[in-house]
This record gives structure tokens, sequence and C-alpha cells, in this order.
């Protein structure tokens, strides 16, 4: 729940020793980053047992996601300076970060002795959440929401509780989340799932197609909403009619094309049309050729050719689906079905097995 690389606590003090626009390092020229580096390693070289050589040396390898080799600079530092908030914490979020979950619960703990903050009982939380105390953790997200109900404090305390099937409070969490930052679209996601848990299917869609209306390109949105178009026919036209004006403003978003090629097909399967399904097609082949490696798409343009009754293309794209994800199973049983009807038995029963191995699976 930690991005550290957004985290660098103490980044006005890396920017003064840098005397450069240390947070924008990742738009900086390969070179002028290993000069940098350099830089602030002759630094430590020279004042090995310094606060304000190692810590910044530390940041910098946070700014590169170099975790390993960040973490010893924020320990010498500490060992420095064992009172610096700043340090700590960031040390305590590169341990969790890399796998160090009980290195980072010594850090944090102590930092609790020192500060009672929200975002320090925030961070136990994840600790807590990656070593399984499912109650513990809820605890802490909890202390961390009502000591300062920020946008993430709130958002970290819902989806804690969706995970974990705490579907009505999470709801009530999230419900007063988007009324406190009405504008959020990741707190609308939160409360759309939190509808479709309980089974209030019309609301989840109304939901997600808001917080779609808030940020296109929060493709979490866009994946929950495009996967619901069945689940409330209430809401089926207003789905395509977002799905379509995503594609529209981000024509080169696979997922956008994947799903507004559902919806079209969606849609004239469910009124039993012969009408054309050209769009469909269309979007679906844009939506393989943005990202080659899609299998889901491959497998909804075997369905197409199927119904098209192409079954050489529909037997090329089933066979690219397995071989991106072999454990689609129904792309195993269409694959075998074609190869039914076209004599080739032995793929055929190959296939139609390894469906019913993935189906005893599920």
């Amino acid at each position: 729940m930690h991005p550290i690389f957004m985290r660098c606590a103490n980044a006005s003090r890396v920017l003064l020793f840098l005397g450069a626009p240390y947070m924008l390092l990742a738009s900086v020229p390969p070179a002028q980053v290993a000069r940098t580096e350099s830089t602030l390693r002759d630094e430590v070289r020279l004042q090995p047992a310094s606060f304000l050589a190692n810590h910044p040396l530390g940041e910098f390898y946070i700014q590169q996601h170099n975790l390993k080799a960040a973490i010893p600079y924020l320990e010498k530092a500490r060992q420095i300076d064992p009172a610096h908030y700043e340090n700590a914490y960031d040390l305590a979020l590169a341990y969790l970060q890399s796998g160090m979950i009980a290195q980072s619960r010594v850090v944090v703990t102590a930092l609790l002795a020192q500060k009672d903050r929200a975002e320090l009982h925030n961070l136990l939380g994840d600790v807590e959440e990656r070593e399984g105390h499912v109650d513990a953790a809820a605890k802490q997200y909890e202390s961390a929401a009502r000591m300062d109900p920020t946008e993430k404090n709130l958002f970290d305390l819902g989806s804690d509780l969706l995970r974990h099937r705490g579907f009505e409070p999470a709801l009530k969490v999230f419900v007063f989340a988007t009324g406190r930052y009405p504008q959020s679209a990741k707190l609308r996601v939160g409360l759309g799932i939190a509808h479709y848990s309980l089974g209030q299917y019309d609301d989840a869609v109304a939901t997600l197609c808001q917080a779609v209306d808030l940020d296109p390109k929060d493709t979490k949105a866009l994946d929950f909403l495009g996967k619901m178009y069945d689940v409330s026919p209430q809401f089926a036209d207003e789905v395509t009619k977002r799905l379509a004006h995503l594609v529209q403003t981000y024509p080169d978003n696979a997922a956008a094309n994947y799903y507004y090629a559902l919806s079209l097909r969606k849609r004239v399967l469910a009124a039993g049309s012969n009408e054309p399904q050209g769009g469909a097609e269309w979007h679906l082949l844009r939506a393989v050729k943005l990202d080659p490696s899609y299998a889901d798409a491959h497998f909804e343009l075997g369905l197409f050719y199927e119904d098209e009754k192409q079954d050489r293309k529909a037997i090329q794209e089933y066979e690219l689906a397995i071989k991106l994800r072999p454990d689609i199973s129904k792309a195993h049983y269409h694959l075998g079905r074609l190869y039914q009807k076209n004599g080739q038995r032995e793929r055929a029963q190959k296939e139609l097995e390894a469906f019913e191995a993935l189906k005893t699976k599920q």
C-alpha cells in the first residue's frame, strides 16, 4: 500500500545536498544520474560516520527503486541518529517493501514509542497484514483512519475490510470516504466493489461509472466496469456509453477497446439479432494489436470467429490465448470442439482433457 518511491520523507534535505531537482531524477539523463550517485558515494567515503552523507545516498537509491542498495545507508544513518523520524520511517518502509517484515516491525514500533502518528499505525497495519495478523491489521488501519481520515488512510481501511469479506463495514467506510473526498476515483472504485460484494449491482455500476468519469485512466475502474456489463441490465447502455467515450478519448488503451468490444457483442447477442458485429471485431483486433499478450482478447476473438463460422481463425485465436494463459479452461473447451469438428481427434482429446482438469481445480 506504500509505494516507497513516492514517500521520500526527507527529500528537501536531499534536494539541498544535491543542488538539483532530486525528485525528478527519473527524467534526468543516465549520465547525470551516475554522476550524482558518484558524488554521493564519494561523500560517504569522505565522511562514513556522517548522517548527512549516509541518509542522502539511501534516499537516492530509494528514488532509483533500488531498495537493496538503499537499506545499508539508511541503517547507518539510523545508527548515527536514532531519533531522526524521516530516516527511520523510510527505513521501515524499505524493509517492508523488501520483505524484511520483522525488521520493519522493530523500527515502526520504536517510532510509535516516540510519536503516536496515524501514518505509523497505517504502516504497522501493512506489517500486520503481511504477517497474516488480520485482526491486528484491521485495528491499526482503523486507528490510522480515526486519527487522520486522509484519503489514503480511509482507502486502506476500506480495502482491508473488503479483502477479509467485511463488506458492510467496508461500504460504510467508503460511503463516508467518498463524501469527504468526492473527487477521488479510487475511493469510488472501492465503493463500487463494496456495493458489488453485497449484491447491489445497480449501485455498483453507477458508482464505477462515476469513478471512470473522475479518472478515465484508472484501469481498475475500467476493468470492474467492463466486467459488470451483465450484472445490471438497467445500466447496460450506460456502461456501453462510458466505454465508447473511453475508447474515443484513449484509442490506444487496449483494455478500453477490449471491454467496449465485449459490450457491443453482448448487446447484439442479448437482443438475438443478426446485426453485423464488425465493430466488436475491429476493437478486439485493436486490443491485441496494442497488447499482443492480451490473452482474454484473443479468447474473445476466438469466440467471435467461431460464431462467424470462421474455424481457422477461431482455432488460431484459441491457440494464442492458451499459449499466453494456459489456465483459460473455456479456451481449451472451445478449441477441443473445433478440433473435433475438423477431424483432429487426438488434439481434440488433449484439449478436452485439459479443460476437465482445469474445471476440477476451479
